[in-house]
């Protein structure tokens, strides 16, 4: 359950979860409970908005909607089945499910679901019996089956039926719950037996023939068409006129499509990557946050004894939001440590003041040198070249006078395509940066400089850096 990120006790992230306090002996004959939750995405994130409880023999316990305490900013009702007008009359919260669902499971009751570690987090709840179909029926190199495929391939059941809006969770229950009760009666060596990888690949190809059309309407004009892909993935497109290409890597595939998609009218590109186990990743996304929060800290100085503290702050607060700010006094003369919310205010400050004179000295701003840093210049440039970038200039020290002209910023940047108002996540308000994306190869540098000079001006702008997103 560690491994695959379950909420256990004493984990840091699951301080606010609480127990089902069931703690009893689990045996052959501990009662197994089907459990699906389905979510909307609120102002903190994903919450939850409804609940299913099956038991064996297929009854339904529970089958409750809930109210997030937070504003529902996306019913994603394609997936969740929820919608605001479903959610309207409810007075259901978390609380009121997770003191349900506690009153309803026996000591030794054994929790099934597919990912059912999503489930477990959006009731808050920790609970140490579990069965997780996407984890039961395994499949090669640590991927996962979706739980619509398995009802049809193990159970022949058609669940998440596209004429349906949503899922629902109820059905979802009782086909997890029937999945496992499969597994534990037959066993793993009657589903190796039938061969899951062979039927997902079949169900591709179908999934294929069903989604392009356009393959027969090319097929009916004599127009060839390319396929790119690893040589591990087994998928033939039902085409006459196909051209498909095997390559041994994603970087050869890449290569091929650079080579030969100009000579094709139609082209498909398929890239695989194979997963990295759950405590890799997780330690790569420990340090890539370690290595983005170092990248986002600078130091500056040396300052005089009898400096301006105030106004040094105010300085560096006006490049973009600062999380933390301190004075160092372990050396000769005093600098000031800053570490702020994004990438771009640091390379902004960095930028701006770096052997600048500042109260009477010439001060240097520079990252913290780590190994985590070493490569963060070659890394900068990188992010400012690539193509999703570089079209993006960021504004800090944005007013709310410029944030209630935002109709104005087409008349004064052609091609503009996005302005990017990142907003606080607990309190709603609009942060005093944004993001600017258009198309800048239409203008002219100098053009762009004379804008940017009436757009400071005009809306008091305190800092205007072209710069990556």
């Amino acid at each position: 359950m560690k491994t695959f990120n379950f909420p256990l006790q004493g984990s840091p992230d699951c301080e606010n979860f609480i127990t089902t306090k069931c703690n009893g002996s689990v045996t052959d004959n501990s009662p197994l409970f089907g459990l699906d939750c389905e979510m909307c995405i609120t102002s903190k994130g994903r919450e939850l908005t409804r609940i299913s409880l099956v038991a064996e023999g297929g009854s339904c316990l529970m089958d409750e909607l809930v109210k997030p305490d937070d504003k529902i900013i996306d019913y994603i009702t394609c997936y969740s089945g929820i919608t605001k007008k479903m959610l309207n009359p409810v007075k259901t919260k978390l609380k009121d499910v997770q003191r349900q669902l506690k009153a309803l499971l026996p000591p030794d009751a054994v929790l099934v679901g597919h990912s059912l570690d999503l489930d477990l987090r959006a009731l808050k709840m920790i609970h140490p019996y579990v069965i997780d179909t996407s984890l039961l029926y395994a499949r090669e190199q640590g991927r996962r089956f979706k739980l619509k495929f398995l009802a049809k391939a193990i159970l022949g059941k058609d669940i998440q039926c596209s004429e349906r809006n949503g899922h629902d969770a109820t059905e979802d229950a009782t086909a997890t719950l029937e999945l496992a009760q499969y597994f534990l009666k037959y066993g793993p060596k009657k589903i190796a037996e039938l061969n899951l990888e062979e039927l997902w690949r079949d169900q591709e190809i179908r999934n294929i023939r069903e989604k392009f059309h356009v393959l027969k309407c090319l097929d009916s004009v004599d127009q060839k068409l390319l396929f790119l892909s690893r040589e591990t993935d087994n998928i033939e497109l039902p085409s006459k006129n196909c051209e498909t290409i095997k390559c041994l890597s994603n970087k050869e595939v890449f290569e091929q499509a650079r080579r030969q998609v100009d000579f094709h009218p139609f082209s498909i590109v398929q890239f695989s990557f194979e997963p990295f186990s759950p405590l890799l990743t997780e330690e790569m996304n420990k340090r890539m946050r370690i290595k983005w929060t170092e990248m986002s800290t600078i130091y500056a100085g040396p300052f005089s004894k009898d400096c301006n503290l105030r106004a040094l702050k105010r300085l560096f607060k006006s490049f973009g939001p600062v999380r933390t700010m301190t004075l160092v006094l372990e050396t000769h003369q005093p600098h000031l440590y800053i570490r702020y919310e994004v990438l771009e205010a640091a390379q902004l400050a960095i930028e701006s003041l770096n052997g600048v004179l500042v109260e009477g000295v010439h001060i240097k701003v520079q990252r913290p040198v780590t190994e985590l840093t070493l490569d963060c210049d070659t890394l900068v440039n990188e992010l400012e070249q690539d193509s999703e970038n570089r079209d993006t200039i960021y504004l800090s020290g944005v007013s709310r006078n410029f944030l209630g002209h935002l109709q104005e910023l087409p008349n004064l940047f052609f091609g503009l395509e996005a302005v990017i108002v990142p907003t606080d996540p607990k309190s709603g308000r609009q942060k005093k940066y944004c993001f600017l994306r258009r198309t800048w190869a239409k203008a002219h540098n100098s053009k762009l400089v004379e804008i940017l000079m009436v757009f400071q001006k005009r809306y008091n702008m305190k800092h205007i850096k072209s710069t990556r997103d």
